[in-house]
């Protein structure tokens, strides 16, 4: 039986259309109208204890105070994200603070407390630096039509996982407020209509590499009942160990010793932020793909390790433990190339790409370079570094890590179901990314080019500002073939939520390794056989580092 009492709650819920509001354990939640759906939302609802002062470092602690003096939260502010590190294109430009471990809830506008609603819950990418739920292409508010969809903010950078075991800390403060959130929706959910029974986890980039990982703790079947992995997957993750020369040169940067968690807990966010700017600044001008040779042969970044408690053994091993979609983007690497390079990448030479073999993989880069010459690439239309190092991103980070969750989780007989995205949008999905056809057939199906789909974005594109805001937003709307593809996505992750399984029009097979079969979504959707044909050798590659 799935546990009822983590956190009390009182389920009364009253919507009208003027104020809507949740009434809970904490107080009463007020919330408001989205402002291009029926759907209301409810933002910045505090799921844990603020992770200051003594609980930094920290694995979070449930939020079991009151809101505020009268016991009343508004909940139509954006939320602040937690501080972002990096200057990547996932970096949140608004308000940040360490405060920051809250999500937002958005709820179709007939829900009641007999809705019984399936529940999906989002977890943003970034490369586990940067993302927050405040980013408008993760407005719920297209999305929850028949199912609650859940945003949740974590902890990123040093915050969420510098692990330095020879001062006790452990890492791994992100996945941990991940799993807290989880606990909170489903102890919380029913008062907004939603069924606690009904719970998809679903994330993108770290997002999906951080479900991957949470998908295959023990516990978690008694918290969610499905999970949709968007170019994530099972990537190898560090030791404790094995990240201690990457952290124990971020702590030097601190002047701290690795052995004082109260110097390491005390320091000024300024010097996070300064020492991760060193650690930067040290990198050649390559696009950053994770491995344990970058960094200037310190190895991992920022991300999950292998901590022997709280993730007790390699996950890849494990599989995931609930019903899954896991696929990825045919493109996924090209933004990762068109950001480092800009215009310059019609003149990527080939010391450049020595230079991003070399940075990645170590006394291995000769044997990326001949299963990826450059001369390979002659006929690219932009250049072979660019298109080079493109499919190496792709591969390598992406649709291998996809092929070996499928693997690792049919393996424990749990049942799994694969895609490739393979649609080239026609309007931009991101405020960073240019709203210009050329640029966007450049892209083709890249990393995040799903997302829209995933959450029903179709109108306004780019969105910005808030979900209650109409200005600022653009002016491009997806063609018809695009909503019906929209349609089909979103259809697809809520019964995943609903029936443990895509139950749709179109027949959805599962997954196995011996038909390798999955929906290919291009201008159309079709079931198709999934090519992971060069995998083999990055596993080999992944194996010798």
């Amino acid at each position: 039986m799935r546990p009822r009492t983590f956190f009390a709650i009182f389920s009364l819920l009253s919507l009208s259309r003027a104020t809507p509001s949740v009434h809970l354990l904490n107080g009463t939640i007020t919330g408001s109208q989205c402002a291009y759906s029926e759907a209301n939302f409810y933002l910045a609802i505090p799921y844990a204890r603020p992770p200051i002062g003594e609980f930094r470092f920290a694995a979070p602690s449930i939020f079991n105070a009151k809101y505020g003096d009268d016991g009343s939260l508004n909940a139509t502010l954006p939320a602040a994200s937690c501080p972002q590190f990096g200057s990547s294109s996932f970096a949140e430009s608004g308000v940040q603070s360490e405060d920051c471990l809250t999500l937002d809830v958005y709820v179709p506008p007939c829900a009641s407390i007999r809705s019984k609603l399936p529940v999906k819950v989002w977890l943003y990418g970034g490369f586990n630096e940067a993302g927050g739920i405040s980013d408008a292409t993760y407005n719920g508010c297209f999305s929850a039509k028949d199912t609650i969809v859940v945003t949740v903010n974590y902890r990123v950078g040093p915050l969420g996982y510098l692990s330095v075991k020879k001062a006790g800390l452990m890492g791994n403060y992100g996945l941990q407020d991940q799993l807290l959130a989880l606990k909170w929706v489903q102890s919380n959910i029913n008062a907004f209509g939603g069924d606690p029974n009904k719970i998809l986890l679903f994330g993108q980039s770290a997002g999906a590499l951080d479900t991957y990982a949470l998908g295959t703790l023990r516990e978690i079947e008694s918290i969610i009942s499905a999970a949709a992995i968007q170019s994530g997957g099972s990537r190898t993750l560090p030791t404790i160990d094995q990240s201690e020369n990457f952290t124990s040169k971020f702590v030097e940067l601190l002047n701290c010793s690795v052995f004082d968690a109260q110097c390491i807990k005390e320091v000024r966010l300024q010097q996070l932020y300064e020492a991760f700017s060193s650690l930067e600044s040290s990198r050649p001008n390559v696009p950053a793909l994770d491995t344990n040779r970058q960094n200037n042969g310190f190895g991992y970044g920022w991300g999950p390790v292998v901590d022997g408690t709280f993730i007790e053994e390699q996950p890849e091993k494990i599989g995931m433990r609930v019903p899954s979609i896991i696929g990825n983007n045919a493109n996924d690497g090209t933004l990762f190339v068109l950001a480092q390079y800009g215009a310059a990448l019609t003149n990527i030479t080939e010391s450049q790409y020595q230079e991003f073999l070399s940075y990645s993989f170590g006394t291995l880069a000769s044997n990326v370079s001949t299963s990826y010459p450059l001369s390979k690439y002659n006929s690219s239309v932009i250049s072979p570094g660019f298109s080079a190092m493109s499919d190496i991103i792709t591969d390598y980070g992406y649709k291998c890590p996809t092929f070996r969750a499928l693997k690792a989780t049919e393996a424990r007989g749990v049942n799994v179901w694969a895609y490739n995205f393979n649609h080239t949008p026609t309007c931009s999905w991101y405020q960073a990314i240019p709203n210009d056809p050329e640029i966007l057939q450049l892209l083709g199906p890249t990393h995040t080019a799903e997302i829209p789909y995933v959450f029903g974005l179709t109108n306004h594109l780019p969105l910005s500002g808030s979900p209650g805001s109409r200005s600022g937003n653009g002016n491009c709307s997806f063609d018809n073939a695009e909503i019906v593809i929209s349609q089909f996505m979103e259809h697809a992750w809520t019964t995943m939520a609903n029936d443990k399984r895509p139950t749709l029009t179109h027949v959805w097979p599962k997954w196995n390794r011996n038909s390798n079969t999955g929906i290919q979504i291009t201008d159309l959707i079709e079931i198709s056989e999934m090519d992971y044909g060069n995998c083999a050798f990055w596993d080999n590659i992944s194996d010798r580092m």
